[in-house]
């Protein structure tokens, strides 16, 4: 965007600021309006909020003895607005990253962060500077500054504080911003005479024009179209997780299920992308282990769409709820670039198999020891038996001693719930206790290692058949 005015009487650099919805990106903007004593305007905002942009202009200081012409610039940081967004980023010859302290917002101002330093760095070089600006620092339950630099991960960017209701460190934040932006400029002259004439774009008419113009393109490329489970190229790296302040209506259970999502809450956290198109993560919290999940079909181009789906799953799994889990709830999420996706929140229990497992690795010599593991593997079975009773009743649940937990003395469903309208095979409907008992213990017993490795497998399966023998009697 840098480049001379058309008499080459001046240097025009663009700062935009960017960061997540209510980060205080326009009470910067107004602040440093105040602090110059001019003017900010907000075309086409509405309730207060931005819709296009917020615009400021400002002559001060010189490059080379040429005056300095800043324009500097907001950002939308709604989801759904992320179009204009990309596009106002894209003429940026420095940005402030204003962002909201609290452990509550520090998951999303990081995913936001990573989305803005994946976008910058698929520009050409040189490449706009970055600065972060960690406003809201009067509050109370503002971070200290270490947990804030590691949990947006800022390697290396630089830091500046700011309460911008009180117009402190804004003045602070955008003179490094203007310092970022000559040193780009000085890196531009490095590869040729700096463009010389008037913008096309140096007014916010003609701005706000071409904003509007893009948006009205039947031909463009509509931001929503990226791939499923992944994001748009340059927008965000990753899709914002649920949290505790989902709207109402967007969570199941209604009132325990924000209790879940609260205890889920990881600051800082980011899924992962799986082969097949999913996202996840495990978080390990004082709380217990959560599991976070979201399926490759769970993402939706239409919020009415995605509420749908999360009503088909409750009503779904609604009739079954006491097979369930007690800790977990499902909930919606925006993702960050214009989508929504349908999570599952689990806490981690401990399943059946993993208790076996555990036990069988190890597993006593024979003796008096080895009657308390033949009565877990006694129980063990029952347990399976016992599931595959209650889960083959509608809504149907899948029977695998994974996801088989131990609630008030029955067993309980612990894994991810399947979609809305799951059913079984029918060879899994047809199979018998015994077969069922093989399929999901056999496998253990083949694992044992150690000395003695083959007389404890004939000694364990001739403990199964004997209970199979007497279970199917």
């Amino acid at each position: 965007m840098a480049r001379l005015t058309a008499d080459g009487g001046a240097l025009v650099v663009r700062l935009v600021y960017d960061g997540p919805p209510r980060s205080g990106k326009t009470t910067s903007l107004r602040a440093l309006a105040d602090g110059m004593a001019r003017t900010a305007v907000s075309p086409g905002e509405t309730e207060g909020r931005t819709e296009y942009f917020d615009w400021l202009e400002y002559v001060g200081g010189s490059f080379d003895g040429i005056p300095i012409h800043c324009q500097i610039l907001s950002v939308p940081g709604q989801p759904e607005l992320v179009s204009r967004r990309r596009a106002l980023l894209a003429e940026a010859d420095a940005i402030v990253f204003v962002t909201h302290g609290s452990p509550e917002h520090l998951p999303e101002a990081a995913s936001h962060l990573r989305g803005l330093r994946n976008f910058v760095g698929s520009r050409p070089d040189p490449r706009p500077g970055v600065i972060v600006q960690a406003n809201h620092r009067d509050r109370p339950d503002a971070l200290p500054l270490a947990e804030l630099h590691d949990g947006l991960g800022l390697d290396g960017l630089p830091l500046v504080e700011s309460v911008a209701t009180e117009n402190q460190g804004i003045r602070e934040a955008f003179v490094l911003a203007v310092r970022l932006a000559l040193d780009r400029t000085r890196e531009l002259l490095k590869q040729g005479p700096l463009p010389t004439g008037p913008g096309e774009t140096d007014d916010p008419a003609a701005l706000l024009a071409r904003l509007q113009s893009a948006e009205d393109d039947p031909f463009r490329e509509p931001v929503r179209q990226a791939p499923r489970g992944a994001a748009p190229q340059g927008v965000e790296e990753s899709p914002r997780l649920p949290g505790s302040g989902v709207p109402g209506g967007w969570i199941w259970p209604s009132v325990d299920g924000r209790v879940f999502l609260h205890a889920a809450s990881t600051p800082g956290a980011v899924p992962r992308r799986g082969r097949d198109g999913s996202w996840g993560l495990t978080a390990r919290l004082a709380t217990g282990v959560w599991r976070i999940h979201s399926g490759p079909p769970h993402e939706f181009a239409r919020l009415a769409a995605a509420r749908e789906a999360l009503a088909r799953w409750t009503q779904g799994h609604t009739p079954g709820f006491r097979r369930l889990s007690p800790n977990r709830c499902i909930a919606l999420a925006e993702t960050g670039w214009g989508t929504w996706r349908l999570w599952q929140v689990v806490r981690v229990e401990e399943t059946w198999r993993n208790r076996l497992a555990a036990a069988l690795r190890d597993a006593p010599p024979p003796g008096p020891a080895e009657e308390a593991l033949t009565e877990l593997l006694r129980t063990c079975v029952a347990r399976l038996l016992a599931a595959r009773d209650a889960f083959r009743q509608e809504p149907f649940l899948p029977c695998r001693l994974e996801v088989i937990g131990e609630s008030r003395g029955r067993p309980v469903y612990a894994g991810l719930l399947p979609p809305a309208g799951w059913t079984p095979s029918q060879e899994d409907l047809a199979l018998a206790g015994a077969e069922l008992v093989r399929r999901e213990i056999g496998p253990l017993i083949e694992k044992l290692e150690g000395d003695g490795r083959r007389a404890m497998e004939e000694r364990m399966a001739g403990m199964m058949e004997g209970m199979i023998e007497g279970i199917t009697a």
